[in-house]
């Protein structure tokens, strides 16, 4: 009775939450061996782990997802029960040195299935290999998750939508870069702020809408006199004041910190961020990136092969950071095609930093006329940009390029010289 009375208060506090509700159900012990549902068990029980560092999802307990063990309950009663939105169930099979798992996501409400894989591995380090699974079938299931709970928010009407729906819906428009689709986000997150001053990731998402300004708008302006460079900046620093636990706050604070070229600061927020949410690609990407800047490249791959992992059909942009990576590993062969693939992608987006590192990729590689027609392109690109002094020159772009490449190191700063000198261009 006293259980039935927690239950039912706790269906109360998760149904009047704003946040999606979700329960890991004991996965199925398939190996014919009771001595292996320690195995299946941790799987679950990882999985809970995992799903409850993404701030955006509310996760049932273990002890109240795991009191449906071997009952033969549908899926909807049990959403009802548990008052969840979401349901995730699997099983493991273990037969020799293999191991097969298999996860699905299914909505409580009709019962339907929103995602399923398999996962088919050798059994070489059990511990290593739950990890691996975990953090996969993670990363999938917060992201459907939460596109989904995007498309409920963009159902309702306007007069029921709260501070966490207009935050999706900003957050939706925010990586789409054309000035209408960043005015649109930037309105939802203001009015966001206005329902809710202390929404964090509110003030976060309007720190990227700035920065996406500066980097649009502000092409050989100094940071000090940036306009969006310092708002966004500050936008930052108020999600942090607000919710210091929140890893994308850290991590969006930290990539700010890297555009004022703070390496110290920015390595410990997004240190912060993927030790809070180690299953948040864009997280894993941003702190990839900034290991590359420091000259930690081995780091950077590592990370990065993690964050492509977690997000199979990322966005184009994250081969801008791989290719970074590649630079500074000396394999520029990788780098110049990643940066070939990024400008076929995006070609309205055709950043100077993209056909600069292309440029001196293909200086080092002695492909000198292939070098030569990217370092004109590039130049002209910055020409065509360029806000900051209007007495400047080549070789002042060459300079602007440089620091917009964040090396804190003074030799890899040297090494991107040289083969944009190899290039033709005055550095």
């Amino acid at each position: 009775m006293v259980f039935d009375n927690v239950l039912e208060g706790a269906k109360v506090a998760w149904a009047s939450s704003d946040r999606p509700t979700v329960a890991v159900l004991p996965f199925e012990n398939m190996s014919g061996d009771p001595e292996q549902v320690y195995f299946s068990d941790g799987i679950s029980e990882d999985i809970i782990t995992e799903l409850s560092r993404f701030r955006e999802l509310m996760v049932i307990a273990r002890n109240s997802s795991f009191s449906f063990r071997g009952k033969n309950v549908d899926a909807r009663e049990i959403g009802r029960s548990l008052g969840v939105r979401y349901l995730v169930e699997g099983s493991v099979r273990r037969a020799g040195e293999r191991v097969r798992i298999t996860a699905q996501l299914i909505d409580a409400g009709s019962g339907a299935h929103f995602w399923a894989e398999r996962y088919d591995r050798a059994l070489e380090d059990v511990f290593a290999l739950q990890e691996e699974i975990s953090q996969s079938i993670v990363a999938m299931v917060a992201q459907r998750i939460i596109q989904d709970s995007e498309v409920t928010a963009r159902r309702r009407q306007p007069e029921d939508i709260r501070a966490y729906d207009l935050f999706l819906q900003g957050n939706r428009f925010s990586d789409v870069f054309t000035p209408e689709a960043q005015a649109r986000a930037q309105a939802q997150f203001e009015e966001a702020l206005q329902i809710d001053p202390g929404f964090a990731r509110a003030h976060a998402g309007l720190a990227w809408i700035y920065l996406n300004r500066s980097v649009e708008m502000s092409v050989g302006v100094p940071r000090e006199k940036d306009e969006n460079r310092i708002e966004a900046f500050h936008q930052a620093k108020e999600a942090l004041a607000k919710d210091p636990n929140d890893a994308r706050v850290h991590s969006t604070f930290g990539y700010m910190c890297l555009m004022w070229r703070d390496f110290e600061r920015a390595e410990r927020h997004l240190g912060l961020a993927r030790t809070l949410n180690p299953n948040d690609p864009l997280i894993q990407i941003f702190w990839a990136w900034v290991q590359s800047c420091i000259g930690k490249p081995e780091l950077a791959l590592h990370a990065a092969e993690i964050a492509f992992r977690l997000n199979p059909c990322h966005p184009p942009w994250y081969n801008y950071y791989l290719s970074h990576i590649m630079f500074r590993l000396r394999r520029y062969q990788e780098a110049a095609s990643l940066l070939e693939q990024l400008i076929l992608d995006a070609p309205g987006r055709r950043h100077p930093r993209y056909m600069a590192l292309r440029a001196a990729a293909f200086g080092h590689l002695g492909r000198l006329e292939e070098a030569q027609q990217c370092g004109k392109a590039c130049i002209a690109a910055v020409s065509a940009l360029w806000q900051g002094d209007p007495a400047a020159g080549p070789s002042e772009h060459v300079d602007w390029l440089v620091d917009a490449l964040y090396l804190q190191r003074a030799e890899d700063a040297d090494r991107l010289r040289e083969g944009l000198r190899l290039a033709g261009l005055p550095a």
